[in-house]
């Protein structure tokens, strides 16, 4: 693969990760609008299907699947997605947000190890620096004040199920699909899932007003179609390892977003957690072009 291709694929991860990072703001001024949670879960898939459609028949794609790309495309975003969001969110009543983002982001340590041991991909030296060093920053950014097992667990556990989901956007079958078309179904696979969680728990809603309808909009267009479009095509530029690696930059913008948004504190130790994470970027991708 080309040096083009590659940039291209790191300004695309670091892209989701940017868009990522600044979901939470979206997510928490719904929910301050009176939305309630799984309620607006649903809206924001529902939307990204929307949207997605829309693009997928303006490029004039196909949505048809192989029963194979059907089932395995099913089982990826409902576990990339569906279990991962249960799973964090519980993990989230069990320890701070902080603390459970972390473990959550232990997901590049599972998809490298699930890379070199299933995929025989090669273990580099970049690798090893690259995950030491953003598993050190994620260390310095949380805070371990509360810690039970179950949450922690739980949290892990939604890392592990994103790794599947990462690996699964470049091994499986659905691979071969344009990026919108995967997006499409993600969003109405898993709108489907939570609206039903949504109507059993009597919280089926839609924006109860036109600020909360416009920031679902900016959610669904671009923290979720844009993002996991993005995250998508770097996934298969880079590779699994080397885009799970760079995706960490998520938290970093997460903490900048809140910080300027809403003020969060913010201490030297979290500072160098946030550097250690941006180093272990760079070095992943100084690996992904020696390669």
């Amino acid at each position: 693969m080309n040096s083009s291709n590659k940039q291209k694929g790191v300004l695309a991860v670091i892209g989701a990760s940017c868009l990522y990072g600044v979901l939470p703001i979206f997510v928490k001024e719904i929910l301050l609008e009176g939305m309630p949670n799984n309620a607006m879960v649903f809206n924001r898939f529902l939307f990204t299907a929307f949207f997605a459609f829309i693009i997928v028949k303006a490029m004039k794609l196909s949505l048809r699947l192989t029963r194979r790309e059907a089932i395995e495309l099913i089982l990826a975003a409902l576990i990339g997605y569906g279990l991962t969001s249960s799973l964090l969110t519980i993990a989230y009543t069990q320890i701070p947000v902080g603390l459970a983002t972390m473990f959550h982001f232990t997901n590049p340590l599972f998809v490298t190890l699930a890379m070199i041991l299933i995929f025989r991909e090669k273990a580099t030296l970049f690798k090893g620096i690259s995950m030491v060093c953003a598993l050190l920053g994620l260390f310095l950014m949380a805070d371990f004040s509360s810690l039970q097992p179950t949450g922690v667990i739980l949290a892990t556990l939604s890392g592990i199920t994103y790794a599947a989901y990462v690996i699964a956007n470049k091994k499986c079958s659905f691979a071969r699909l344009n990026s919108f078309v995967i997006v499409f179904y993600v969003g109405v696979i898993n709108a489907v899932l939570f609206g039903l969680i949504a109507a059993f728990r009597g919280e089926l809603s839609f924006p109860p007003t036109v600020r909360a309808f416009a920031f679902m909009v900016i959610l669904a267009l671009c923290c979720t179609l844009g993002a996991l479009f993005l995250l998508t095509y770097g996934i298969r530029t880079l590779g699994a390892s080397t885009a799970s690696v760079l995706n960490m930059l998520e938290p970093v913008v997460s903490l900048i977003s809140g910080i300027l948004v809403y003020h969060d504190s913010v201490t030297l130790k979290i500072l160098i957690g946030c550097a250690f994470i941006v180093i272990s970027g760079i070095v992943a991708v100084q690996g992904s072009q020696e390669s």
